[in-house]
């Protein structure tokens, strides 16, 4: 009976034991799990790495939405760049509201981080100190001396100043004192110029009835016509006014940024002639011509009563000429040569004066026009008038360009060469309007505008457009360092 009970006992301690065995492990068990917990509920998140640390001040020159990049000018390193951008990155304008890449727009100063190993931008900010003038039309350029006027403000301007038009990246020489302008930079510094309102060109074809008479393009342009004249226009719509003996004529044209509208006079008839148009081809040209005593302006033709009349020519160190010629109503060109008068110094003849001259080198075979008026094909030299000159280069099959120019009074040839003319393609409508695999200029006939691309439109047909990027430089003597003023 001892013996059972003692066996009893030791079954109940093993079991007891057993159970602590086992409660032990368990308790053991959940507290490291709730000191796991512990520690995961605990722990501390990372903070992310910044990895845009370098900064700068840039010129927005482009941006590419469908590539994500955008392209800009460090003025500080004087470099062009392309940094990637993701939906992720901080857009904002200069008061800290978010706005999307899109809204970048060519010209714009921001401050970006970025990345520079990556080539990643992580934040893009408008400039908050920048400052701007929109819509400036009083402005005057001495690249020479780094500095520009602003109306009657005084700034400084780097010989790299960013220019742009319709977002393509234009040469400063290319903007001409018609063109209206936006400026924008820091402190008394340009960094940025778009153009707002630029230019294109008028053509008159058939203008017989025309030629000698006044021709005035709203209230932007007035001029007396010459033969072969490729007219400078603002861009805009205009109303258009002949006047001339017997002929007083209105036409409507559109005149497009960088493109070369026609103009048909073929429907104007010619009144019977009471007066003969006369053009005058007087050796130098800076000599003075007198008609009838009364003196005359021979850059253009000049009309005249049909009878007998007297020239005159007049010039410093010539000799003094004086002719007669008929006006009989037809065309004429009365050419006056005057000698050079000769002084003995010593065993040798010297000339008292002598004439200078501007030569267009290139690009060859181009129309070259001097404010308006035809000069000839480049290369052409003529007679060097001092002071600002817009030069236009036309060829067939290229896009249209003018350049600004500042010609020294200092009785020296000066020769220019410009960059060579852009080629037109099928998709390209700067300079003409593209039909087809041809280039067709915009004709204006009457009263009213022949587009062909209207036409597509009324038909229901949409054409693509490409703007052509210009980025010449002006070679040879480079015009770019020469002052435009408005």
């Amino acid at each position: 009976m001892i013996k059972k009970n003692k066996l009893f006992h030791l079954s109940i301690s093993a079991v007891c034991a057993y159970s602590l065995l086992l409660t032990g492990c368990s308790s053991i068990g959940l507290a490291q799990e709730a000191t796991f917990e512990s520690a995961y509920e605990n722990k501390e998140e990372e903070e992310p790495v910044d990895i845009y640390l370098s900064h700068a001040t840039v010129v927005i020159e482009a941006v590419h939405s469908e590539e994500q990049l955008i392209d800009v000018y460090m003025p500080d390193r004087s470099e062009s760049r392309a940094f990637a951008y993701t939906d992720a990155t901080l857009i904002q304008d200069q008061y800290g509201s978010g706005m999307s890449a899109a809204q970048l727009c060519s010209g714009d100063l921001a401050e970006i981080k970025y990345n520079d190993e990556l080539e990643k931008v992580g934040s893009v900010t408008l400039s908050a100190d920048a400052w701007s003038h929109r819509s400036v039309s009083k402005y005057q350029f001495d690249l020479g001396n780094g500095s520009a006027m602003i109306g009657d403000e005084a700034y400084s301007m780097d010989s790299n100043v960013k220019a742009f038009s319709e977002g393509e990246l234009i040469d400063i020489s290319q903007i001409i004192h018609q063109d209206v302008l936006t400026f924008r930079g820091k402190g008394s510094s340009i960094m940025s110029i778009v153009v707002d309102q630029g230019h294109g060109y008028l053509k008159l074809e058939n203008d017989d009835a025309v030629v000698g008479g006044w021709i005035e393009v709203g209230q932007t342009l007035i001029s007396q016509i010459a033969p072969d004249m490729l007219f400078v226009v603002p861009e805009g719509n205009y109303m258009v006014r002949f006047s001339g003996t017997g002929i007083e004529e209105f036409r409507e044209v559109s005149i497009e940024r960088n493109k070369e509208t026609l103009l048909d006079l073929g429907d104007i008839e010619i009144p019977q002639p009471e007066k003969g148009l006369v053009t005058i081809e007087v050796t130098p040209e800076s000599a003075q011509v007198f008609v009838d005593e009364n003196k005359v302006e021979t850059t253009y033709p000049i009309r005249l009563p049909i009878g007998l009349h007297q020239i005159t020519g007049k010039a410093s160190g010539y000799d003094t000429v004086t002719e007669y010629f008929q006006v009989d109503g037809e065309n004429i060109t009365v050419k006056l040569v005057l000698e050079e008068k000769k002084e003995v110094s010593g065993n040798s003849l010297s000339n008292k004066e002598e004439t200078a001259n501007i030569t267009i080198s290139a690009p060859v075979d181009a129309e070259v026009y001097q404010d308006n008026l035809y000069m000839g094909i480049a290369p052409v030299t003529y007679t060097k008038s001092a002071g600002s000159h817009t030069i236009t280069l036309r060829k067939q099959g290229y896009i249209t360009k003018s350049y600004n120019i500042e010609v020294p009074d200092d009785g020296k040839d000066v020769t220019y060469a410009f960059p060579e003319l852009e080629p037109e393609n099928q998709n390209t409508v700067s300079g003409n309007t593209v039909s087809g695999n041809s280039v067709n200029n915009n004709t204006v006939s009457g009263n009213s505008i022949k587009d062909e691309k209207q036409e597509d439109k009324d038909k229901g047909t949409d054409k693509d457009k490409d703007k052509d990027t210009d980025k010449d430089t002006v070679s040879g003597n480079s015009v770019s360092g020469n002052s435009v003023k408005n």
